[in-house]
């Protein structure tokens, strides 16, 4: 087998999951990209969402999963996400909180495909990005 089939059928199979994962708490970023690690994913952490969305605008490969903390300063995730769906429609998004209820963000007119409540376990975070990447 030559090198050149290798290396083709390999780009051609894109077998990685990218998530970006949006959080102004360093210590919560770190732990959710060790958690999606575990989960066999890939991430790119963002401690301020103006920079998420300056790399997700300029991005030839977009990410597959954005996922982002409620209240930040500069955005909230919510208008992150809002930004991000105006760039790319079909992308998947899931909004985490430790003080909004779900409900409240089913008022805004750009809503999540998920919304998490914090605190979470490992396993709720894997199983849900699972789910709503297979949606």
């Amino acid at each position: 087998m030559s090198q050149t089939k290798t290396s083709s059928d390999t780009a051609a199979t894109k077998t990685t999951v990218l998530v970006y994962v949006v959080d102004d708490e360093p210590m919560v970023g770190d732990v959710v990209q060790a958690i999606l690690k575990l989960g066999g994913y890939e991430s790119v952490f963002f401690q301020y969402p103006n920079a998420a969305l300056k790399a997700f605008t300029e991005a030839k490969a977009k990410p597959d999963l954005l996922l982002t903390d409620f209240q930040m300063p500069q955005m909230t995730g919510r208008e992150l996400i809002q930004h991000c769906k105006k760039i790319q429609p079909e992308l998947k998004t899931i909004l985490y909180s430790g003080n909004v209820q779900e409900d409240t963000v089913a008022f805004y007119p750009a809503r999540p495909d998920s919304f998490l409540r914090k605190p979470f376990t490992p396993k709720t975070l894997i199983d849900l990005v699972k789910s709503v990447l297979t949606e």
